[in-house]
């Protein structure tokens, strides 16, 4: 999990949620990235490295899944093309008590049931 502390320029940021808790980059029970704003999904993968050459990541397509509670992002290699995906959380309460506050009037929970949570911390297994 990465929790950095906000830089004065993401202060001023309509895009970065102030209230941005631990639980930012942390795994759902499905293995989505929990996304607590829009600014952070890029934060993410800027620290992510192409699996193939270890390049840098360009993201070149957002797929909307909102009905889904979620947002994924297509990244391509700069060194070798190759293409990544990244699924991101925004059914949690914080991104959506987030983005409320950012429509007003204009928002609407798009997807049914309960916001998604971290997943429990996996116990380690004892060597024998």
């Amino acid at each position: 999990m990465i929790f950095r502390k906000r830089s004065t320029k993401q202060e001023n940021d309509p895009a970065v949620n102030p209230n941005r808790t631990a639980d930012l980059f942390a795994l759902t029970t499905d293995n989505y990235v929990i996304a607590q704003d829009i600014a952070c999904q890029h934060e993410f993968i800027e620290e992510q490295r192409c699996p193939n050459c270890g390049g840098i990541l360009m993201p070149i397509a957002q797929i909307n899944r909102a009905f889904q509670g979620l947002n994924e992002v297509v990244t391509l290699c700069t060194e070798c093309s190759e293409r990544s995906s990244f699924i991101f959380d925004i059914s949690n309460d914080v991104y959506q008590a987030w983005w409320a506050e950012r429509m007003g009037d204009l928002y609407v929970r798009t997807f049914d049931g309960d916001g998604r949570v971290p997943a429990p911390p996996k116990k380690r297994q004892r060597k024998r």
